[in-house]
């Protein structure tokens, strides 16, 4: 959260349960308008192969997120 509020563009990935505990956060530190992917909860105790494809998953969430902030 340091980085988006040095402006430097930031998603920030949280799980679905702690997605609002993010956003939370963001707003009680002035940066209420973090860009956030959501991925599925929970990510102990998960296989290594699950944890890959969820992440190649969200990478296109992370990037249009990106783009759209350099635009």
């Amino acid at each position: 959260m340091k980085l988006g509020g040095a402006g430097i563009p930031t998603v920030l990935v949280a799980t679905g349960e702690l997605r609002l505990l993010a956003d939370q956060t963001a707003a009680d530190l002035g940066l209420a308008g973090l860009r956030c992917v959501s991925e599925e909860h929970p990510i102990g105790g998960v296989p290594g192969a699950a944890i890959v494809y969820r992440a190649a998953a969200g990478v296109d969430g992370v990037l249009g997120l990106l783009t759209a902030m350099a635009g």
